[in-house]
């Protein structure tokens, strides 16, 4: 497997250029992240760049054993105050090596997919380098709970239009590399510029 760490590093300071840019009304909005704003979803990123194994086996037992919940607690502390001291924060996780527990792609696709959360909500998109999204398309096609992605992908080919990545077998889903990756873990909005007869399957299965 490729080094993760240094498209973490890259991917996070491509977020945090983008966030730079936007206006404090802004960090308020929806993204595609259920019920979290930008704001929420930084502080999100910023909680998951900063757990130990130790707090986060403590605070599943805390929260009755659940991941949502958890979860949800955890990012309070990070997305409180300002936009301007929450982007701080944010800068300060950019190069951090610390990773949340769990197979060594999390934080990539956790930056990576909640980035393009908060993008695409606002009405952009990320540039993301083809050898961090065909990465990412390969860990994500086998995952398990809470991502789901195996479970969504099963039966269908998907095409990359942008990369050179293909997978699986079946009715087709034909996209940009990132809104497949989107599509796979329950983001039926990516599905918009995506083309196919696996599609109506794949958006059977978001949620």
């Amino acid at each position: 497997m490729a080094d993760l760490m240094p498209m973490i590093h890259a991917e996070r300071r491509s977020l945090a250029d983008y966030l730079g840019t936007l206006a404090p009304e802004q960090w308020t909005h929806a993204t595609w992240c259920d019920k979290w704003d930008v704001q929420e979803v930084v502080g999100h990123l910023i909680a998951a760049a900063n757990v130990t194994a130790p707090h986060f086996f403590g605070g599943l037992v805390k929260r009755g054993f659940s991941f949502d919940r958890f979860v949800e607690g955890d990012l309070v502390p990070y997305a409180a105050g300002t936009p301007a001291e929450v982007l701080e924060r944010f800068e300060g996780i950019v190069t951090s090596t610390r990773k949340p527990p769990g197979p060594a792609y999390v934080a990539l696709g956790e930056v990576m997919t909640h980035g393009e959360d908060i993008r695409r909500a606002l009405g952009a998109t990320g540039e993301h380098p083809a050898e961090h999204l065909v990465t990412l398309a390969d860990l994500y096609k086998k995952t398990g709970a809470p991502l789901r992605g195996k479970k969504r992908s099963i039966g269908l080919q998907f095409v990359a239009t942008d990369t050179d990545w293909t997978a699986g077998d079946g009715p087709e889903v034909r996209g940009p590399t990132m809104s497949l990756i989107l599509a796979m873990v329950g983001r039926a909005e990516a599905l918009a510029d995506c083309t196919g007869d696996g599609v109506e399957t794949l958006r059977s299965r978001a949620g």
